[in-house]
């Protein structure tokens, strides 16, 4: 198999890109799945869910900052929501983050104490 052949999944929870590491899921499981089988019923044990194509919003922590990344391409499960970027998705972020490009808006963040 090829590197295209298979979705990366990130599991329960949110998930940051760290330059040195590539994609880390922090207290998640991250499993790589075959892509038809991605295309079809949600990975989460006993989720009824199958996966849909969407665009999301998706928020990273790069560097001790908040980047958010909105019409980000994925699968998302269509019960539990579970959420699969595929690794050209993954490698887009992570070029973008690299080479620190003008964002195209900047938000407000909120701290919760």
């Amino acid at each position: 198999m090829t590197e295209e052949d298979f979705t990366l999944c990130v599991c329960g929870g949110s998930a940051s890109i760290d330059r040195d590491h590539g994609l880390r899921a922090k207290a998640t499981k991250v499993a790589h799945l075959n892509a038809k089988e991605a295309e079809m019923k949600c990975s989460i044990q006993e989720c009824p869910g199958e996966y849909e194509k969407r665009l999301i919003v998706h928020t990273v922590r790069y560097h001790k900052e908040v980047v958010v990344f909105d019409h980000v391409p994925a699968e998302v499960c269509s019960v539990c929501c579970d959420v699969l970027l595929d690794v050209e998705t993954v490698r887009k972020i992570e070029n973008l983050l690299e080479h620190r490009v003008r964002p195209v808006k900047n938000i407000p963040l909120y701290e919760y104490a």
